[in-house]
């Protein structure tokens, strides 16, 4: 069974009250859900705590869930629906927390002392120029890149079509280029 069908099974269970299969859900999805609120959201206890609502607000709104559709790209859209409220909310650009590097922690390769100082200065302007992009620029590159979902399912999470999902990944690109330079 795959991992799909496994979270479509899980929230037919937790839909019919089943808190063991809610959590779950909460174990397999938590890290991803939390990743997207952290490149949306400007501190990491600003993405915990997205994580925490997201969740509840999934939870509440289990009814809602359509099951002949995948599981994931509906939890994502909660996500993203959330993180940009609270975005909409605050109409003020994102302040880095340059103090942590989770991708780094991801790395199987130590590099070496060199190697990490231009592989960090390298991530902090690339976040620095994703933070320079208007809120939903910003998150249909944080689902691209950093969720990896298709066009199709950056448009269903965002309520956009897919080439317009397209058409802003192709801005952001362009944007990001301009302010990265050669």
């Amino acid at each position: 069974m795959s991992s799909e069908e496994d979270l479509a099974s899980l929230a037919r269970g937790a839909g019919d009250g089943d808190s063991e299969a809610w959590a779950e859900i909460y174990r397999m999805m938590a890290p991803s859900i939390f990743r997207l609120c952290r490149r949306a959201l400007p501190t990491r206890q600003d993405a915990e705590d997205a994580t925490g609502e997201v969740f509840l607000r999934a939870r509440l709104r289990l009814s809602q869930y359509d099951d002949s559709r995948p599981f994931a790209p509906w939890l994502y859209r909660v996500a993203a629906n959330h993180c940009w409220d609270e975005l909409r909310k605050r109409r003020r650009r994102p302040e880095l927390d340059d103090s942590e590097d989770e991708i780094a922690k991801l790395e199987a390769e130590a590099p070496t002392p060199q190697e990490a100082v231009l592989i960090n200065e390298s991530k902090r302007s690339i976040r620095r120029a994703i933070a320079t992009l208007d809120d939903r620029t910003r998150l249909v590159v944080i689902l691209r890149y950093f969720a990896e979902m298709s066009y199709a399912e950056i448009g269903e999470v965002l309520g956009i079509s897919s080439n317009f999902a397209g058409v802003l990944l192709l801005r952001a690109r362009r944007a990001l280029r301009t302010r990265l330079g050669p």
